[in-house]
């Protein structure tokens, strides 16, 4: 394992050696850098694979013009091993190069006179853009679309149907909003998706190909594609390896492949790459060096909206950017985003006064890799044993607390409700049917074959599903699971049914945004009715 960079040392003949400039030499050069993907690195790697259940991971650090990478596990069960040059999905870290391609519209004067980062999108795609909010509709603009602070929750669900970019964007308008604008940081992949949209309305072009010729080409990023035909077809041709996703089987006690993710990304979490490349990008982002302007490398990283939690081990405020989350951690800034999909997870963390980056990419769903980056940024620190976060801990910590919340979940989300609750209006199988959203994946609800519950399948990608525990009358707790193969659910939110005049179920109504609008129901219409 090598470093990649300008590390050399020139060759000098014997006879040109001068004592006194030799003596001059090895008072001022620099001791050589050693990689800290070490023996060592590599034990506690695999120990953390084992750990966590992740099948394989790939790393690169960055350590001024020096680049260490090294794969571990396996890319494609059952050997094919990961390289540092395996292609996964990277994720919401493409969300930077969504933000990256808005800025080289915002410097170009001659011919995008019209966008600047004040620039409301309605302006930029007026009969596509429209909020359930006009106020909203006319004055959100690019840098509140990338910085999450547009008033607009996530909807997480909405991810998972079907459909163009385009469409996410025109199915906005269906979406609730529960906040005014710039007022509060909300996560939303829609509004990156929306961005997308609309700088592929102003050039022309996808938002692919607009980023290999400006971004990608440029930084000789030759193994980053915008879409999983591209990468596939790439893996086929060439000896880069595309890993497989995988999850966890939690019953069995297995590794389980999954599909590859085949939502509409786009500007959200599209990007396929590997660290080499993201190395790469992650060094020009560093020395703010093309081929994005040192204004927009500025914007890029000016803090627009505060986040509301921390994410360990950092411990101290965080913002969000445009596309990229900043704070500090024992003293150093730090930029970082990490990224989320069924199968696939990364993490990119840069401390641009250290000159110091790191990326990681893993072939499952799994905060390990968080562990792997962060154990390399506290030794570079210099942090002692005692003072480091265990993020394992930390994760049984969480899931024990989950389950105690979900114990508790009838008390806390409907405390006047009697018990024992009313008896629902119908046999649950006249609640069975397809209910239906303008902009949410359709809802199909049935009996669980051999009980007495029902259950929800949410269509679409996410493999979302939820189970309905009664309560009383029409209303129920629903177990809501995101990804398959889970034993715990991912929350416990209300659900109600709504029974028309003719005494049939019409409406099923679900607290589905939890993350922001935890008490707000919403509504699905009874396909069949």
């Amino acid at each position: 394992m090598a470093a990649l960079g300008n590390s050399a040392v020139p060759t000098i003949a014997a006879e040109e050696i001068n004592p006194s400039v030799l003596i001059d030499h090895q008072e001022t050069s620099e001791p050589s850098k050693v990689s800290p993907l070490d023996e060592d690195f590599a034990q506690l790697v695999q120990s953390t694979l084992e750990k966590w259940h992740i099948p394989g991971v790939a790393i690169a650090v960055i350590d001024g013009d020096d680049t260490w990478s090294e794969g571990y596990g396996i890319a494609a069960l059952p050997d094919v091993p990961v390289r540092p040059s395996t292609m996964f999905y990277a994720g919401s870290t493409t969300k930077s190069f969504t933000a990256a391609a808005a800025s080289l519209l915002v410097d170009d004067d001659e011919r995008y006179s019209h966008i600047k980062w004040t620039t409301p999108l309605s302006q930029l795609i007026r009969d596509d853009f429209v909020l359930q909010d006009e106020y909203a509709t006319l004055h959100v603009t690019l840098e509140d679309a990338l910085s999450n602070r547009t008033g607009l929750p996530g909807h997480l669900l909405t991810l998972g149907r079907a459909g163009t970019v385009r469409d996410v964007v025109r199915n906005l308008r269906h979406l609730p909003m529960d906040k005014e604008i710039r007022t509060t940081w909300q996560y939303c992949n829609a509004m990156f998706i929306t961005v997308a949209h609309a700088i592929e309305v102003v050039t022309g072009e996808w938002l692919g190909d607009f980023l290999r010729k400006r971004i990608w080409d440029p930084l000789e990023m030759h193994s980053t594609f915008f879409s999983l035909t591209d990468a596939q077809r790439y893996a086929t041709s060439s000896d880069v390896t595309l890993a497989k996703p995988y999850a966890w089987d939690e019953a069995s006690e297995e590794i389980k492949e999954v599909p590859h993710s085949k939502g509409t990304l786009s500007g959200a979490g599209a990007v396929i790459s590997t660290v080499l490349d993201y190395a790469k990008y992650i060094r020009s982002l560093i020395r703010q060096s093309g081929p994005i302007s040192k204004a927009g490398y500025a914007a890029l990283l000016q803090p627009r909206s505060f986040m509301p939690e921390m994410q360990p081990p950092l411990k101290n405020q965080m913002t969000y950017t445009l596309g990229l989350m900043s704070a500090t951690y024992r003293g150093e800034n730090v930029i970082l985003h990490p990224g989320v999909l069924e199968g696939m997870t990364a993490t990119m963390i840069y401390l641009p006064d250290r000159d110091w980056g790191i990326v990681v990419f893993c072939n499952i769903a799994s905060p390990g890799r968080e562990s792997l980056a962060w154990h390399l940024i506290d030794n570079l620190l210099n942090v002692p044993q005692e003072d480091r976060l265990d993020l394992y801990d930390v994760v049984q910590k969480g899931v024990a607390k989950s389950r105690e919340q979900r114990s508790t979940a009838r008390e806390r989300l409907y405390p006047s409700a009697p018990w024992p609750g009313r008896s629902h209006s119908l046999p649950l199988a006249d609640y069975a049917g397809t209910y239906t959203h303008p902009a949410y994946p359709d809802f199909i609800i049935s009996v669980k074959p051999g009980e007495q519950i029902l259950q929800v399948t949410v269509t679409g990608d996410l493999n979302a599903s939820m189970s309905l525990i009664h309560v009383s009358g029409e209303f129920f707790l629903a177990e809501l699971y995101i990804f398959r193969w889970r034993i715990d659910p991912i929350t416990t939110i209300k659900a109600e049914f709504h029974i028309d005049a003719a005494g049939r179920a019409a409406k099923f109504g679900a607290a589905v945004d939890f993350a922001d609008m935890p008490n707000t129901l919403i509504w699905f219409e009874k396909s069949d009715t």
